[in-house]
């Protein structure tokens, strides 16, 4: 089963940067979402967790938090689980 993951960026954040590098490198697909180029998306993301820092990460719907946690996944080897 493929999983769903998406992201929720900003424009100029690094964090945001390397969080798509790390999917990419795992060949995990992924959908963007620029919470400045589509304010729906910024109301969205307010409803689904209470963080306002980026990126913000969910896995078949559930929220995995920002990059530092996306890594932690990773070098827990969880993220090939997916």
């Amino acid at each position: 089963m493929v999983p769903k993951v998406e992201i929720y960026t900003r424009p100029g954040c690094g964090y945001c940067a390397l969080a798509k590098q790390l999917l990419n490198k795992r060949m995990l697909e992924f959908t963007e979402y620029d919470v400045y180029a589509d304010p729906v998306r910024k109301d969205e993301l307010a409803r689904r967790v209470r963080y306002q820092t980026y990126p913000q990460i969910f896995i078949n719907d559930l929220p995995v938090g920002g990059y530092d946690d996306l890594a932690r996944l990773d070098q827990q080897a969880k993220l090939s689980g997916f």
